[in-house]
């Protein structure tokens, strides 16, 4: 098996959003020491503020697991819990890539 990619569309509740951007500040501490994870970013809506999609890469399953199952993905969770309105989880395999930098 190869590549594993993960779309996250994360809704914040009003008044919520610059904690979830504090937060993932903390989070890509851990991120940028996880071996396996290969690109990870973090964007916002041009259409609602409230709202944040976040694109993974991960050089296989296993880093995946081991991302999700990590501090780091533990801490995030536990400071984000008070914000979230709504989240979804897409998983995907990658076919083609251009500009990456991994």
């Amino acid at each position: 098996m190869g590549q594993v990619s993960v779309i996250a569309t994360i809704t914040v509740k009003d008044g919520k959003a610059d904690t979830l951007l504090a937060a993932f500040d903390q989070f890509f501490n851990f991120v940028s020491d996880e071996p396996g994870t290969e690109q990870y970013v973090l964007h916002r809506s041009t259409t609602d503020p409230n709202t944040f999609f976040v694109t993974e890469r991960y050089a296989d399953q296993a880093a995946f697991d081991a991302h999700s199952g990590g501090e780091g993905f533990a801490a995030l969770g536990a400071s984000l819990g008070d914000c979230i309105a709504d989240f979804k989880l897409e998983m995907a395999e990658p076919l083609k890539a251009y500009g990456t930098d991994r």
